[in-house]
């Protein structure tokens, strides 16, 4: 099972970054460093003062304590997402906001597969598509623990327009199931290894 939790981000930091600075400043990083270990604890049964997260080596973060679960969170400019499981270690969640202003060919251009690019043309460059395919690779990236360090235009992720999982396969990463939800704003993917059945979310 995942637990899986979105919040408007202005809910957690106060008003969201203005378009042009999408990033936090360090007040709203603590706000939401603070609000991340609640849910954690929420989850776990740990007090917060008993949890212990640290970063891998290339800086995901990981729970050292308890450590029979793991996590890993996402932020858009609107929206923010935690997946945590007792059941996977390598666990990946992206989101994003379906109004967010994209170059949207140049990205696709230089991240998506052929396949990609010859389905989003197909469906006359839709935009919910383009953030199906975008959320997958992140996610997948993010379970697998490398961050973007590879050319996403070599991860195929054999998105289709109406269903909402699939599976993604890469000589570097592995294998990865995938399952995308789309709320009246947001495209969000979990992502988490093969070797595990396809998982029942439950939102916290």
């Amino acid at each position: 099972m995942i637990h899986l939790h979105i919040q408007p981000l202005d809910h957690i930091v106060g008003e969201a970054p203005a378009m042009k600075r999408r990033r936090l400043d360090e007040a709203q990083r603590a706000q939401l460093r603070s609000y991340q270990r609640r849910l954690i604890a929420q989850v776990t049964g740990k007090a917060v003062e008993q949890l212990q997260i640290e970063a891998n080596e290339f800086g995901k973060p990981i729970l050292k304590c308890p450590n029979t679960f793991q996590f890993n969170q996402s932020h858009s400019q609107h929206s923010y997402a935690m997946a945590i499981s007792d059941e996977i270690a390598q666990i990946g969640v992206d989101v994003e906001d379906l109004q967010r202003q994209v170059r949207f060919e140049a990205l696709a251009a230089h991240a998506f597969h052929p396949e990609e690019m010859h389905t989003w043309q197909a469906l006359n460059y839709d935009r919910q598509f383009w953030f199906k395919v975008w959320t997958i690779k992140e996610a997948v990236l993010k379970a697998h623990g490398m961050g973007i360090r590879l050319s996403l235009n070599t991860l195929n992720t054999h998105a289709h327009p109406t269903w909402d999982f699939g599976m993604v396969e890469h000589e570097l990463l592995g294998s990865f199931y995938y399952q995308n939800i789309i709320t009246a704003h947001t495209m969000l993917t979990v992502a988490y290894p093969s070797t595990h059945l396809l998982q029942d979310i439950h939102w916290f």
